[in-house]
């Protein structure tokens, strides 16, 4: 009975990511890039062949940081029994703003916080283009201005709109306004 009960226990536990704020991804992310996924690849992790990936190139519209280059290529681990599309997924032609770590030894990165770190871009109702993470941004912003107070930094008009959001897509300039400015944050590793 044990035993049954610890991997469902470890899976389970693999899954639970404490929530972060905007200000912790900016800081924690290696690599920040806005594009459109040019290509999505599912194979097993090279000399690996038991171990799920998903390569994924996009192409850059706009690297906040990161090497500079047309495209920008990632591999994670693919999770779960067959490719998905959509949420928790990569679809062809899709427009992301990804928080992605330098890859590991094996190549592999994830977006920082998981679906936290991993946003969707699409038009809003207004006609505006808008951002949201898979969590729907809820608690992206919390304390995000009392990081800025801490160093000296005060809210453009713009990014405060950003940051009164308590879930729900944002204004997209308004979010790269406040990433731009987050990004001068002390780095965490």
């Amino acid at each position: 009975m044990l035993a049954i009960i610890l991997p469902s226990y470890a899976l389970a536990s693999q899954f639970m990511v404490r929530q972060v704020n905007l200000a912790y991804l900016a800081q924690r992310a290696d690599v920040i890039v806005q594009g459109r996924v040019k290509s999505v690849r599912h194979e097993p992790l090279p000399g690996y062949p038991n171990i799920p990936t998903v390569e994924v190139t996009l192409e850059v519209e706009n690297m906040i940081r990161g090497p500079a280059g047309g495209t920008y290529t990632f591999r994670e681990v693919r999770l779960g029994g067959r490719p998905k599309e959509g949420k928790q997924g990569y679809s062809v032609g899709e427009r992301l703003l990804l928080f992605l770590p330098s890859p590991s030894q094996y190549g592999l990165s994830s977006p920082v916080g998981v679906e936290q770190g991993r946003f969707h871009i699409s038009q809003g109702a207004k006609g505006k283009a808008e951002i949201v993470n898979e969590l729907g941004n809820a608690g992206l912003f919390k304390n995000v201005e009392q990081a800025l107070n801490r160093v000296g930094q005060k809210l453009t008009t713009a990014q405060s709109r950003a940051v009164s959001v308590e879930r729900g897509p944002a204004r997209l300039d308004d979010f790269l306004s406040l990433v731009g400015r987050l990004k001068s944050l002390p780095r965490i590793q």
